[in-house]
């Protein structure tokens, strides 16, 4: 089966999501399913595949520019999906975000003589701004509609633009829509309640090297050191694991922060962090790969996974058990799928530093039950 794989997205850079694409790239291959990674994004991607094409779109910073691209009928995005077709002779289309040039990818879907598949990454076709959380920390049930002004959510100016993006969607693209592939239950749920439908859950799996497979995951000694990884944007979280470290070194005073990752919130967060008091007590590694990325798991004692709006399934969660590593994450969308409370971490309520930094004591005061949960974590995810 040859699969063509179109992402309209509108990400500040490569993260989960993206990096997914390509491991599932590399897993087609292996079985004898030829795939094509069409990407219409803001951002080159950082390291393309030889399967992989690139047409560049206006960045969501130019925002006057940005809208005239999506609302708008662009030629260049026509001719250059419908020269990829004609040219791969695709089997199946799966489509990964709907966002950039979205007019013109929607009416593009809806001629397409080819099955198409949705896979979901976020809570995009359910939530306008993406967070499912009202103000005070509701979980909200989802739903773009005209109520979302009133709810005290971020919006603004962007919902009428959210309610056309979704009636494209449902009239152009949804009736095409053979099955919505879900990465966690939780997302779901939600799109079956949404009549989205059917709505299947196909988890994502973590490329784990084959060297951490077979070896030992020794749970290290020393120094408390937390761990958190991922892109540095608000969404993640990371504010709170900053409050909430300051709590933590209350009691363990020669605690480190390890954060690896980067994104648009990084000089925020530095500077919060200056402000609290932290100085050398949190290292900002920067992205880390291969040897660093390892050296980064072997060092932590528990890994912080503390999203404070959706998170669809977190796949540096499954990284962190497979390494033996507990892990203490936030009762929102996916993560609680991958975090058994009690059992490989701790689930604790989303935007509260205070319940945050329990959890993670809960692991630093009792090294061998933060070892036996890093153990029951790895079995859950190797097995």
């Amino acid at each position: 089966m040859r699969i063509l794989r179109i992402n309209s997205w509108d990400g500040p850079g490569t993260g989960g999501a993206e990096g997914y694409l390509r491991s599932v790239m590399d897993e087609l291959e292996s079985r004898g399913h030829p795939n094509l990674l069409v990407n219409l994004t803001d951002v080159r991607p950082t390291a393309p595949v030889p399967d992989e094409r690139y047409l560049p779109m206006v960045p969501m910073t130019a925002a006057k520019a940005r809208m005239r691209q999506d609302l708008g009928e662009l030629p260049r995005v026509s001719a250059f999906l419908e020269e990829t077709v004609r040219s791969f002779r695709p089997d199946l289309v799966q489509l990964h975000h709907f966002e950039a040039a979205f007019t013109t990818v929607g009416r593009f879907l809806r001629q397409l003589g080819v099955p198409l598949v949705v896979t979901a990454h976020d809570a995009w076709l359910v939530c306008p701004i993406g967070t499912l959380v009202r103000p005070g920390t509701v979980i909200c049930e989802g739903g773009i509609r005209w109520r979302c002004q009133f709810t005290g959510c971020a919006v603004g100016r962007g919902l009428p633009y959210s309610l056309w993006q979704k009636r494209l969607f449902d009239a152009w693209v949804a009736p095409k829509v053979r099955a919505y592939l879900c990465p966690s239950r939780s997302l779901m749920d939600y799109l079956d309640r949404h009549r989205y439908r059917p709505a299947v859950h196909l988890p994502s799996f973590a490329q784990i090297p084959l060297q951490v497979q077979q070896g030992s995951a020794p749970y290290p000694r020393g120094a408390a050191h937390i761990g958190w990884i991922g892109r540095l944007e608000s969404y993640k979280g990371v504010e709170d694991l900053l409050r909430a470290f300051v709590r933590v070194r209350s009691q363990y005073p020669d605690a480190i922060l390890d954060i690896a990752g980067d994104g648009s919130a990084r000089p925020a967060l530095a500077s919060l962090s200056e402000q609290l008091g932290l100085g050398p007590a949190v290292k900002w590694l920067g992205r880390v790969r291969g040897p660093e990325k390892e050296a980064f798991f072997a060092g932590v004692k528990v890994l912080a996974v503390p999203s404070s709006q959706y998170e669809n399934f977190p796949l540096v969660a499954l990284e962190a058990l497979a390494r033996g590593r507990p892990v203490v994450g936030t009762a929102i969308g996916g993560i609680p799928e991958i975090v058994e409370d009690g059992r490989n971490g701790r689930i604790v309520p989303i935007q509260d530093p205070a319940a945050l930094a329990e959890g993670l004591l809960d692991v630093l005061k009792d090294p061998a039950r933060g070892e036996a949960w890093g153990a029951t974590g790895r079995r859950k995810v190797l097995q």
